[in-house]
């Protein structure tokens, strides 16, 4: 499931917490990140950081998510954040990601590195994720 593809996200996530998750089982959520988007906002080819692209609400988003705004609608559902970050430093667009991981400019020591520092900026990663267990 795409959470930011749902209208009603937290109706989702509650039934989540309230009917399918067990008392010892955890929720892992990744979704793309909207700080990420700062370069595009910066270019003046996003509005903000959070703005729905052409391409995004072709393929179905309604939310672009930031940790502070996936935190709430998860806190909103009753479930409980376990553990919050990044998961991997995007200085580039997609389209220029896999323009370049068709070549050997892109080292896997460079990945690892993007990974890394996602760990240390979650903001400046293209995805964020939040692992929950279920809240009250």
């Amino acid at each position: 499931m795409y959470l930011e593809h749902l209208d009603d996200r937290i109706l989702v996530l509650k039934r989540i917490n309230d009917e399918w998750l067990s008392d010892n089982a955890g929720l892992f959520l990744v979704c793309p990140n909207a700080p990420s988007r700062q370069i595009a906002v910066k270019m003046g080819l996003l509005s903000h950081n959070t703005a729905i692209s052409r391409a995004e609400a072709k393929h179905g988003h309604r939310i672009t998510y930031a940790l502070d705004t996936l935190e709430r609608d998860v806190k909103a559902a009753g479930l409980k954040v376990i553990h919050r970050s990044g998961i991997f430093f995007k200085a580039l667009a997609n389209f220029q990601w896999d323009r370049l991981l068709a070549t050997d400019v892109i080292s896997k020591e460079y990945l690892e590195g993007c990974y890394q520092l996602g760990q240390q900026y979650p903001d400046l990663c293209s995805s964020i994720f939040l692992l929950c267990e279920k809240g009250r």
